[in-house]
């Protein structure tokens, strides 16, 4: 028997195997669009997470704040869009307000500052790296105080 070329497809067997396939390419379009959706509703978060004196922030989205934990805690999550006001030299806080792939904007007392995959910033007294960024989620990482 000769093999079909790749555009010939097999007539169905049976009712179920001819809308099988429709409805599985609806679902996968369902799912994609709902995922864009999502991504573009702001869904933002942050997680930070400290051992010792070292910490490190996972930030998905933006804006979203990130906090270090206070000193009873080691992590610290949340989900935000928005900033709260500066406050006093009391551990590293800072918002991201966008993202791309290999750099973030970084909102700190009202000034905002690009900084590339790698680069660094001081937030109170404590250096901030950019270890890395897809445009979807950024880790960074820093000493507590």
């Amino acid at each position: 028997m000769p093999a079909l070329p790749p555009e010939t497809t097999l007539p169905a067997t049976s009712r179920h195997a001819a809308t099988r396939r429709p409805v599985l390419g609806a679902l996968a379009v369902a799912l994609v669009a709902g995922g864009l959706l999502a991504g573009c509703s702001g869904g933002s978060s942050t997680s930070v997470s400290c051992r010792g004196a070292d910490c490190r922030a996972t930030v998905t989205g933006a804006p979203v704040e990130v906090d270090q934990p206070d000193a009873n805690q080691s992590t610290r999550s949340a989900r935000s869009t928005k900033r709260r006001p500066p406050r006093d030299n009391d551990g590293v806080d800072f918002g991201v307000t966008a993202m791309g792939p290999g750099w973030v904007d970084v909102e700190d007392d009202g000034r905002v500052t690009r900084v590339q995959q790698g680069g660094t910033f001081v937030e109170d007294g404590s250096t901030v790296r950019l270890e890395s960024s897809d445009g979807r989620t950024a880790v960074f990482t820093f000493r507590r105080r």
